[in-house]
């Protein structure tokens, strides 16, 4: 059984920006190194965090460590949330400080600079074969802690440096999408139905020549499949050259989009597509696909 116990806190970093000074706040985590190994794996790529015990050692997310010039062995001046200037010793590099930030210390260098120095959160690992009695680890690790613990099963929003979004937050971010991507629609519907409705001499001509009323209907539907296939080609490379290169900057990995929601807006995409040809087409052209014209 391992646990690992998360203090939340932050320091106060001074660097320089285009030349100028800058104190940047940025939220941090308290950690003990005891089991670590076993509950969070922030992907280390230099020093041990083996190694990060004490008040005088602290871990360092890659890209900070290379904008400030620093790696195992060096040490990073900052002020913890108190506004104790300290120079912990790096003892790790790791990779991960997306989600847990760029900064972890050990516990007990946090925990005399905080108001509460109460874990947020105690990350536990059982072994597979838990026994006749699977809450007897869970028990076992908590027992430091005392009673009035809530037991569950953890998610990313435990160890996430970012506090989680909120149901409201995202109901927000969805409405203002739906709101941009609804004008959006609008005017793609808008500007394919003039088209259309502009092509009323061209209909009329292909009735005369003696192209018949179903003829003219398969075209319409090719033309409308045709749209939708190059807008979903156009706006599918549009959208991944920007975000495959955010994500592989910012993460390390490749964009991901659920299959339902390419499947939703692909619905869309053909459904406005349908709605500026197939109906102008139909409607606008009551006197060329009704009937032929004389």
């Amino acid at each position: 059984t391992a646990a690992t116990g998360v203090l939340r806190s932050a320091v106060v970093l001074a660097d320089r920006e285009a030349g100028e000074p800058v104190l940047t706040r940025l939220p941090v985590l308290g950690v003990e190194a005891r089991g670590l190994s076993g509950t969070l794996d922030p992907g280390v790529t230099a020093g041990d965090l083996d190694r990060l015990t004490g008040r005088d050692a602290v871990a360092v997310g890659s890209d900070r460590a290379e904008s400030l010039d620093v790696g195992p062995g060096d040490r990073v001046a900052l002020r913890l949330g108190d506004g104790t200037r300290v120079e912990p010793r790096v003892v790790a590099v790791y990779e991960r400080e997306l989600g847990l930030g760029e900064f972890l210390f050990p516990r007990e260098a946090l925990a005399g600079h905080v108001s509460a120095a109460r874990d947020r959160a105690v990350l536990i690992r059982t072994g597979d074969g838990a026994g006749a009695d699977p809450a007897a680890p869970v028990r076992e690790a908590l027992a430091p802690y005392g009673g009035g613990v809530t037991v569950r099963a953890a998610t990313g929003d435990d160890v996430a440096i970012a506090p989680p979004v909120s149901d409201g937050d995202n109901a927000m971010i969805v409405i203002g999408v739906g709101v941009i991507g609804g004008f959006a629609l609008l005017a793609v519907v808008s500007t394919l139905a003039l088209i259309t409705i502009g092509r009323r001499g061209e209909f009329r001509l292909l009735r005369m020549v003696g192209t018949g009323r179903r003829q003219l209907r398969r075209m319409l539907v090719l033309e409308t499949g045709l749209v939708t296939f190059a807008g979903l080609v156009i706006g599918t490379a549009v959208a991944a050259v920007p975000l495959t290169a955010f994500a592989v900057s910012m993460a390390g990995t490749a964009p991901y989009l659920p299959p339902a929601h390419y499947g939703v807006i692909a619905g869309a995409v053909a459904l406005a597509a349908a709605a500026g040809t197939l109906i102008p087409g139909a409607a606008g052209g009551r006197f060329v696909l009704g009937r032929r014209a004389s």
